[in-house]
This record gives structure tokens, C-alpha cells and sequence, in this order.
């Protein structure tokens, strides 16, 4: 079991790709939840005061839309509340971004976060880019986005970019649920899970349709850390991504139920100094489930680093139609490296060096050296 307890200690103490490119840019495409006139339409000018006020006026309403002006740069130069650039989002709002962007000022002084979700508020966001948060302290949670214990996000058609957390979670810190569907995660900077981050046993996330890439962690899980809860990433790639000094995992860092569906965790790399070495692209320590999913080319570096591919301590893992290629370690396997035996299903492992699998506590059924 990884030595993630003090990290689990400050989540305790917790707060109680050009078709992206053109979509966050075009014109507002309807949804279910977002087509037509609305009765809490507020159309939000391009002035950062009116947007905390429009946020303020929403929170004691509920199921209100805010029509944010057409890329639009809203300007946050200084936090609204203790860490949090804009008011917390308490109630049921939706934000149409327009191709609109709310980031931190360059000038800004002190550190926060954009958009904060609240426990039972409940944030839709559409066509929006949340650029450029910083946070510092512990604990601390979330530089872009965070969703508190009881909080819902859904991000369509967004890009969550640029922001920087000391700790956890630069991009999104996830402890109610979050969806993310058609959106980018990238360019993020975090000690642990740079482009996301989850805990509690009762959070989730589901990623679809998504891209989670050039995300850097400087210990582990440089694309997505999900360090508790259930999570689904589907059709997604989590690509290109970096932890440079830790335990692994330079796509993904993993101990809850997770299933990687119909995606790349492809080009990672961990530059491993632990203890506990390996998993380019996977570190994984809960049940693993890899279905019609690659995990191609990552790398794990360091003097005993191990699993370029997936380093798995104790997890239950099942692969299904799935490929691990062309990753390699520093020390044998390149490929795989699990002290568990698999369940493995019209699956390969194969052409990674400096073996696949042997060196490995356990060699996976079928796993060839």
C-alpha cells in the first residue's frame, strides 16, 4: 500500500485538440439543459464585478442561467474569500461561457482558486476556459476548479488550463462529483494529481470524450489522481504527461474502483525517486479495470524504476481487449510490474523493454518475456 497518509490526513481535514478549439469558440450550441429561453436567464456583461454579482444574486435563487458575454476575459485580481476568487456556488447554476475565459490577472496578488463548488451546489458550466489559479498552503485543494463533499460539477465543452496548486490538484479537486464530457484538462501543475484529483470514499468522477494532457505533478499522478471513490474515463486520452520525483504514476495514480474504457494512457513518463517505483503511465493500488484501452510508450526513469507501463501494488486488475506497448523502465519489467495476479481477455503485453513482464513479483497470465 502506498505511503499516502498524510495526504489522506488533509483530505480529512478538508473544507466542512482543434474541434475543442472551435467548439469552445463557436457559437452556443443547445443542450437539454441549457436550449431555449430561461426564467433565471442573467446576461453577465464583461466586467469581473458584474460576475460576482451575478453569482451572489444566483446563490439566493436556484436554477439560474448566467449568459457570460462572448469571449469574454473576466479578470480576477485579487480572492473574493479567503481562497476563492468568486463567490462559492451554493445552489443550481448554470454558466454559459461563450468561449469566454475567467482567469487570474497576471497582477493578482495572494493566492485562489476560480470557481469553487460548495456542498449542494450543484454547477453546470458550458463553453467556458478557467485559466490560471493559484494556491498555496495545507491544506489545499482545487487551484482551478474545487467541488466540495455534497457539490456537483458538470464542465461540457471547457478547458481547465494554466492553473497551479502547491499541494493537490491544479486543474480539479473532486470530493462530491464531477462529470466532465468534451473538455480539456491541460497544462496544469500540481505535487499530486495536476490535472485532477479526487478523494473520499463517496466521490466520483466520470471523464468522457476528454483530453488530459500535458499536466506535470511533481510526486505522482501527473494527469489524474484519484486517491479514493469510484472513477470513469471513457473515450478519453490521458496523454503526455508527467510526475518528474515521486512514486509514479505519470498519466494516471490510482487506489479507488477505476475503469479506463475506449482510451489512450499513452506517452507518460515518472521520473521515480521513491520507494515505491514505477507505472509511467499507471500506478495503480485499487481495482484497475482496462477495457479496448491502450497504454502505449510511457516511460519510468530512475535508478529502480520498474512497470513503465502499469506498476500495480495489491490492486485487482482485469484487462479486456486491451494493449500495453512500447513503454519502457529503468529496471526489468518495462512493461508490467504487479505483486497480484490479473485477469487478462484477448489483451497483450508485449514489445516493451526491457522486458514485459519478467522481473515482475508475479508474471500475469500469458504475459510473454
Amino acid at each position: 500500500m502506498p505511503n499516502r497518509a498524510a495526504l489522506a490526513q488533509q483530505a480529512a481535514c478538508c473544507l466542512g485538440g482543434a474541434a475543442l478549439l472551435l467548439s469552445l469558440a463557436g457559437p452556443h450550441a443547445s443542450a437539454a439543459s441549457a436550449s431555449g429561453p430561461h426564467s433565471g436567464d442573467v446576461r453577465v456583461p464583461c466586467d469581473t464585478a458584474a460576475l460576482i454579482s451575478a453569482i451572489q444574486t444566483a446563490n439566493n435563487r436556484n436554477d439560474s442561467r448566467l449568459i457570460l458575454t462572448s469571449q469574454c476575459t473576466y479578470h480576477l485580481t485579487a480572492a473574493y474569500t479567503g481562497q476563492d476568487g468568486l463567490p462559492a456556488i451554493t445552489k443550481r447554476i448554470i454558466v454559459l461561457g461563450n468561449g469566454a475565459t475567467i482567469q487570474r490577472d497576471p497582477s493578482a496578488s495572494g493566492p485562489f482558486r476560480i470557481l469553487d463548488v460548495a456542498s449542494g451546489g450543484n454547477l453546470e458550466v458550458q463553453k467556458l476556459t478557467v485559466k490560471g489559479g493559484a494556491i498555496t498552503g495545507q491544506p489545499e485543494f482545487g487551484a482551478g476548479i474545487r467541488v466540495q463533499p455534497g457539490g456537483r460539477l458538470k464542465l461540457e465543452h471547457s478547458r481547465v488550463s494554466q492553473n497551479a496548486a502547491e499541494r493537490n490538484g491544479g486543474g480539479v479537486a473532486v470530493f462530491g462529483t464531477a462529470t466532465i464530457n468534451d473538455s480539456e484538462l491541460v497544462n496544469n501543475t500540481a505535487t499530486f494529481g495536476a490535472g485532477l484529483v479526487q478523494f473520499g470514499n463517496t466521490a466520483k468522477t466520470t471523464i468522457t470524450k476528454s483530453s488530459v494532457r500535458f499536466n506535470v505533478a511533481s510526486f505522482d499522478g501527473g494527469g489524474l489522481e484519484f486517491g479514493e471513490g469510484t472513477a470513469v474515463v471513457r473515450d478519453s486520452h490521458v496523454d503526455d504527461n508527467s510526475a518528474t520525483s515521486g512514486d509514479g504514476g505519470g498519466g494516471i495514480y490510482s487506489g479507488a474502483n477505476l475503469q479506463i474504457i475506449g482510451s489512450t494512457v499513452d506517452r507518460n513518463s515518472a521520473g521515480v525517486t521513491s520507494t515505491q517505483p514505477g507505472g509511467g503511465g499507471i500506478f495503480n493500488y485499487g481495482p484497475l479495470f482496462l477495457g479496448d484501452t491502450s497504454v502505449n510508450n510511457n516511460t519510468a526513469t530512475g535508478g529502480a524504476a520498474q512497470g513503465g507501463g502499469v506498476y500495480n501494488q495489491g490492486g485487482s486488475v482485469t484487462l479486456s481487449n486491451a494493449r500495453i506497448t512500447g513503454n519502457s523502465a529503468t529496471v526489468a519489467p518495462g512493461g508490467v510490474w504487479t505483486d497480484t495476479q490479473w485477469v487478462i481477455r484477448s489483451s497483450r503485453i508485449i514489445n516493451n523493454t526491457p522486458t514485459n513482464c519478467q522481473g515482475s513479483p508475479v508474471i500475469p497470465t500469458g504475459c510473454v518475456n
